[in-house]
């Protein structure tokens, strides 16, 4: 089994996991959501889903993220990256795409003003109770 084989079967299983249907059009509409560049075609996601070609390292981060696995394990298999992503992993299977979205854009903000989300973030959930805000 070549390596292209052997990622095309990852993907269909991640697909499966993740509830998309394992077709281009389905890879391709999901794709879409999250890729900011120039948008792929349809062929394109089949030929990732047949074993044609291997997709470039900024969609495999983009595709990874969309069906919820680490790159490093769609593309080469279980590793010991599984181990230390799996609770990240856990955390975002909770999470809405809107909620994820919200979060990269949190993570895209300069330093000073993080710290003035995350103040403002753990001030609402002490004044609810939601969890021991500021503890670390």
């Amino acid at each position: 089994m070549t390596v292209k084989d052997e990622f095309s079967k990852r993907l269909r299983t991640a697909m499966k996991t993740a509830g998309i249907k394992p077709g281009g059009t389905e890879l391709e509409r999901a794709f879409s959501l999250e890729w900011r560049g120039s948008p792929i075609s349809v062929q394109t996601a089949s030929n990732w889903i047949n074993g044609k070609y291997l997709p470039r390292p900024d969609k495999l981060r983009v595709l990874a993220r969309v069906l919820r696995i680490d790159p490093h394990v769609l593309m080469y298999g279980t590793s010991e990256a599984m181990t230390v992503a799996e609770g990240r992993h856990a955390r975002e299977d909770r999470t809405t795409y809107a909620e994820r979205q919200t979060i990269d854009t949190f993570l895209s903000l300069p330093t000073p003003q993080r710290l003035i989300v995350r103040d403002v973030i753990n001030a609402f959930a002490l004044a609810y109770g939601a969890v021991d805000a500021g503890k670390e």
